[in-house]
């Protein structure tokens, strides 16, 4: 996959293997990868690119906080 790709919170929350309501409390409390919205708009999707999800999964092998 493009690590560049930009994933949806229920495809992130596929590819982490975590419920999509998990992927919203981490982002909430900040303990999750690093996200972004799509627009400013209120309702505009949270959006992942790949490559921060294998950077917070490496993260948390490597016994660091993500």
């Amino acid at each position: 996959m493009n690590p560049r790709a930009k994933l949806t919170t229920a495809q992130a929350a596929k590819y982490l293997h975590r419920s999509q309501r998990q992927m919203e409390r981490m982002r909430s409390a900040g303990t999750g990868p690093e996200w972004f919205k799509a627009g400013d708009a209120i309702n505009s999707p949270c959006l992942y690119e790949v490559a921060d999800l294998d950077r917070w999964v490496a993260s948390r092998k490597d016994g660091r906080d993500a």
